[in-house]
């Protein structure tokens, strides 16, 4: 068997308490060490090394990787330092909450030749490989529009917005699906709990070629959703997210020319459902922890690794809540 990757994890808290979960389950990984300045959360964890000294953890030699699960705005200065510290890096969305520390960030991982991967869980369900292979294979004709939305009651933070939290999921999703290149970004947040944390956001993205994206995040909502449709000239898609509920639908549709309609309807010749696939019983969180231990080996980068996740925050920046910008601008 291949010599386990020895993992330090640092944060235990909500998403970190999945994480130590999936990697303490795989038998080419050993969660070496859990880091945890809160007291109680270092001892849920029987017959792993606790600490609440993250500098610490990262002078072990017996540490090959570390996992890190805090807030968004640790997150570039936990990364950087995990990477200085020679050890290959998963990192929970954003990677960064700059474009410019997100680029620094891959550039380091390069001269030190380690992985950088950002857990954009989504990426590794399989329905959102297959909605790729339908775009990319042109069932869906010429793109025309992405929607999502992203919406729940609760986990609201203190240190960053709806959107930062949210939306990179989605925006993750959108660059996955679509490579051609973002022209335009804006979004609008909505502030009511907190002063200058938006709780509500809606964002409007426009790329090359006449392809629009609507992101719609909020944690202020009775209804729990994580959906994307998009609609191309031939056909549209519907992938729903959520564990437990994953399903992705394709529909085939076609509208009489307008142009020879004397109506002020154009009508809609054809509309049907034609392919439902539903989730299967892997979990894409476990997938993707796969996919990290597998670059840490090899070296390949994964669908996720920092140099295709630096995109992401660039977008993320050129939107922050109530600008618009260019991302990479």
């Amino acid at each position: 068997m291949e010599q386990r990757v020895r993992l330090g994890v640092i944060g235990a808290g909500y998403w970190g308490e999945k994480l130590i979960r999936v990697f303490a389950q795989r038998a080419d990984a050993h969660v070496q060490v859990v880091c945890d300045v809160d007291a109680e959360r270092r001892r849920t964890h029987a017959g792993i090394e606790a600490t609440a000294n993250a500098e610490a953890l990262l002078q072990r030699d017996d540490v090959d990787a570390v996992v890190v699960a805090t807030p968004p705005s640790t997150h570039a200065a936990l990364a950087r330092a995990v990477l200085l510290a020679g050890k290959h890096c998963w990192i929970e969305k954003p990677l960064a909450m700059r474009a410019a520390e997100a680029g620094a960030l891959v550039q380091l991982a390069r001269v030190r030749g380690r992985t950088l991967f950002v857990d954009e869980t989504f990426l590794y369900d399989p329905l959102l490989r297959r909605a790729k292979e339908w775009i990319e294979g042109g069932r869906l004709g010429r793109l025309y529009h992405l929607s999502f939305e992203r919406v729940g009651m609760g986990r609201i933070r203190r240190d960053s917005d709806v959107w930062w939290n949210a939306a990179p999921h989605d925006v993750s999703i959108l660059c996955y699906l679509v490579a051609a290149r973002v022209e335009r970004v804006h979004v609008d947040g909505y502030t009511y709990l907190q002063p200058g944390i938006a709780d509500v956001a809606v964002g409007t993205i426009t790329l090359a070629g006449g392809i629009s994206a609507h992101i719609y995040v909020s944690w202020l909502s009775p209804l729990k959703a994580a959906r994307v449709v998009v609609v191309g000239s031939q056909g549209m898609l519907h992938y729903e997210g959520r564990f437990g509920q994953r399903r992705l639908q394709f529909f085939e549709y076609a509208v009489d020319d307008p142009g020879a309609v004397t109506g002020n309807l154009v009508p809609i010749a054809r509309f049907a459902a034609t392919e439902s696939i539903e989730g299967g019983t892997e979990e894409p969180l476990a997938l993707a922890a796969a996919a990290f231990l597998e670059s840490v080996r090899t070296g390949v980068a994964a669908p996720s690794a920092g140099e295709y996740s630096q995109r992401v925050v660039e977008i993320l920046e050129a939107g922050a809540p109530g600008i618009a910008g260019v991302a990479g601008s």
